[in-house]
C-alpha cells in the first residue's frame, strides 16, 4: 500500500511541472517559441530612366456649330434739348449760321420719330438760365419750329465778357420744376441733350467734374447714359478763326478747354465753331442725343454671312441705305442709312459662331 502511494506521488510530481508551457497542468500549455531571425534589408535609391518613352500632344477640341441670338429693346425716343448760346456781339455771324443750318438738325429728329422739346438760353449770367422767346419750348406740335428757333436765337448783342455757360445750363434745368418759362421743360422719362455754342470758354465757378456729375445725374441713378453735353466752340489748344474773320477784333474763338472736358465726360460731340457750315456737326449731335439707337454691339464674334436681323418679327435687309450693316471694327450692327428701329421696338440679331 505504501509502495503504491509513493508511485502515485511520483507521477503527480511529473504532471505538476510542464516544461514546455512553463505552467502547471491546470492551465493551457503555451509553447516557448524563439523569435524569427531577420535578415538585414538594404535600401537603395530609385533608378530613373531619363529616356522619353511617350509624348502627349494636346490639341484644341474640334469646334461645334452654334447659333447666338442677341436681343435689344429700342429707346422710347423722348428727348429734351437745351441750347446754351453765347449772346456776345462777336457771335452774331455764328448765331446766323446756326439758324441757317438748323433745318438739318430738326430733320434728323423728325426722321427718327423723336418726341422732342427744344429750349434756348444764353451764357449770360444776367439771364439766369431762363428759356428765351415767346414760345420758350419748341415741340413736335410747334408750327414752323425752325423759324421759332431762329427767332429765339436772335437776341440783342451783349457786351458782357464773363460768360458762364455751364452754370446757366444748370440753372435752366433746375428751374424746369418752378413756375416760369422753364416749367415743364425737363420730362422725367426723356433723354437730355445740352449743346453750347460759343467763342469763349466757360468761366463758371466750380470744376468741370462737378458739372459733368450734375448733368449725368440729372436724370436719376442708372440713367447717366441718357445725358450728353456737346460743344461747338473754339478748338484746343490754340483756338481758331472762322473763314474771313482773321482781320476782325473778336474774331478769334478761344480754346474751349472746360466745355470740351464736360463733353468728354458725358459722351457728347465736340465740334469746331470755325467750320464754314454747322450741318455735319448738327447731324452728329442729333444722333448723339437721340434715344433711338442706331448701333447695337454683338456679344460674340459672328460669321458675318449668317447674320439675320429682325425688328418686331419683321426681317430687315442687309442694306446700307434702308437696312443694316455689320461693322467689323466695333463688332456691331449699325443702322446708318434712312432706316432706324422705331421707339420701343424689339431688335433680334441671330448669327452663327465660327
Amino acid at each position: 500500500m505504501a509502495l503504491r502511494l509513493a508511485a502515485v506521488l511520483v507521477a503527480l510530481s511529473f504532471v505538476a511541472c510542464d516544461k514546455v508551457g512553463g505552467a502547471t497542468g491546470s492551465l493551457h500549455a503555451v509553447p516557448l517559441v524563439a523569435p524569427p531571425a531577420l535578415s538585414p534589408v538594404e535600401i537603395l535609391p530609385p533608378t530613373v530612366n531619363p529616356d522619353t518613352i511617350n509624348r502627349v500632344i494636346l490639341r484644341d477640341p474640334s469646334s461645334l456649330p452654334a447659333t447666338q441670338v442677341d436681343v435689344f429693346k429700342q429707346g422710347n425716343g423722348i428727348v429734351d434739348i437745351l441750347w446754351v448760346i453765347d449772346d456776345e456781339g462777336s457771335m452774331k455771324t455764328e448765331r446766323q449760321r446756326l439758324g441757317a443750318n438748323f433745318t438739318s438738325f430738326m430733320q434728323q429728329l423728325i426722321n427718327t420719330g423723336s418726341n422732342f422739346q427744344i429750349g434756348v438760353t444764353s451764357t449770360n449770367p444776367a439771364n439766369a438760365g431762363a428759356l428765351r422767346g415767346t414760345i420758350p419750348i419748341i415741340t413736335n406740335q410747334t408750327p414752323n419750329p425752325v423759324q421759332v428757333f431762329v427767332t429765339n436765337t436772335t437776341f440783342p448783342n451783349s457786351r458782357i465778357r464773363w460768360t458762364e455757360g455751364l452754370r446757366m445750363a444748370q440753372l435752366a434745368l433746375n428751374d424746369s420744376q418752378s413756375p416760369g418759362p422753364n416749367q415743364g421743360f425737363v420730362r422725367p422719362n426723356a433723354a437730355l441733350g445740352v449743346i453750347v455754342l460759343t467763342k469763349t470758354d466757360d468761366q463758371s465757378y466750380g470744376s468741370t467734374d462737378y458739372y459733368a456729375r450734375f448733368f449725368r445725374h440729372s436724370k436719376g441713378a442708372g440713367n447717366e447714359n441718357l445725358v450728353t453735353f456737346s460743344t461747338i466752340a473754339g478748338t484746343t489748344p490754340n483756338g481758331c478763326f472762322a473763314p474771313g474773320e482773321q482781320i476782325y477784333y473778336g474774331g478769334l474763338a478761344d480754346p474751349a478747354f472746360r466745355y470740351q472736358s464736360v463733353s468728354q465726360k458725358t459722351g457728347g460731340v465736340i465740334a469746331s465753331i470755325c467750320e464754314p457750315s454747322f450741318e455735319n456737326a448738327l447731324i452728329q449731335i442729333a444722333n448723339a442725343i437721340n434715344t433711338l439707337r442706331r448701333i447695337f454691339p454683338l456679344s460674340l464674334k459672328p460669321d458675318p454671312t449668317t447674320i439675320s436681323v429682325t425688328i418686331n418679327g419683321v426681317r430687315i435687309p442687309n442694306d446700307p441705305v434702308n437696312g443694316w450693316q455689320y461693322d467689323l471694327a466695333t463688332n456691331s450692327i449699325r443702322f446708318s442709312g434712312n432706316y432706324v428701329p422705331p421707339p420701343s421696338a424689339l431688335i433680334q440679331i441671330e448669327y452663327a459662331i465660327p
